[in-house]
């Protein structure tokens, strides 16, 4: 469906599984992409990262903005699963297909972190090698992540930034068939940053224990949830 003119695919859980095994299994690459609030709004004002996005092999909705987005506008209720646990799902599914996985971006010390927690959690997980988000050159990470023949590759370097190094860089790395944009999911992962809890999770209240547990993302923070408030409201008052 199409939220703002963001493509999102409304899938459950074991669609999704079902499509990442299917990429894997293809001979083709393909780039994943997990839109949240600011994905929406960044997509009004920058065609690139908007086209970029509707031509993702797999959409999945992150945050409960899109949701709320799609509710508000009368579409059907749209599922979600975050990043956090897209990264869990895959890197279950790469335990299951002996398949490589590469984890690039994040602070120092944080990817190396969310790997050791990753594979303690699925035995047999093959993480073929792990890079800090900055500091580095295109041509050193791709050479880096080529050299693992890593099938999968989580890039957590903020929006819209990975996903643009994604679509620009994907090519260059002919063995990775999925490649997907993770955000914070490494902070998440590691434990550097602690999740909300469930409850506020179910009720798309994430945002709120983010700007508690980190005050300095206000001005994102904000920005995600008036910012879409308003373009929302705006786009029902059109209907």
């Amino acid at each position: 469906m199409l939220v703002l003119g963001v493509k999102i695919d409304n899938l459950t859980k074991t669609q999704i599984e079902r499509k990442l095994e299917s990429f894997l299994k293809s001979d083709s690459q393909h780039q994943a992409v997990l839109p949240y609030s600011l994905f929406l709004l960044e997509a009004r004002k920058d065609r690139e990262f908007k086209n970029l996005l509707n031509s993702a092999s797999l959409s999945i909705a992150d945050g409960f903005g899109p949701v709320l987005a799609a509710r508000i506008l009368g579409k059907e209720k749209l599922r979600r699963l975050s990043g956090v646990d897209f990264v869990k799902l895959i890197c279950q599914l790469a335990t299951k297909k002996d398949e490589g996985v590469f984890l690039y971006g994040g602070r120092e010390g944080v990817a190396v972190q969310a790997a050791r927690v990753l594979e303690k959690k699925y035995l047999g997980l093959a993480v073929a090698g792990t890079c800090v988000g900055f500091g580095q050159g295109d041509d050193y990470v791709i050479n880096l992540i080529n050299a693992t023949k890593a099938g999968i590759l989580l890039v957590a370097l903020g929006m819209p930034k990975q996903e643009k190094w994604i679509a620009r860089n994907l090519k260059k790395m002919p063995a990775v068939k999925i490649a997907v944009g993770v955000g914070g999911a490494f902070d998440f992962i590691s434990g550097r940053v602690k999740r909300a809890p469930w409850f506020l999770r179910k009720l798309g209240l994430e945002w709120l224990w983010r700007l508690i547990a980190q005050p300095w993302r206000i001005k994102n923070i904000s920005r995600a949830v008036l910012g879409l408030w308003w373009v929302v409201l705006k786009e029902r008052i059109k209907i």
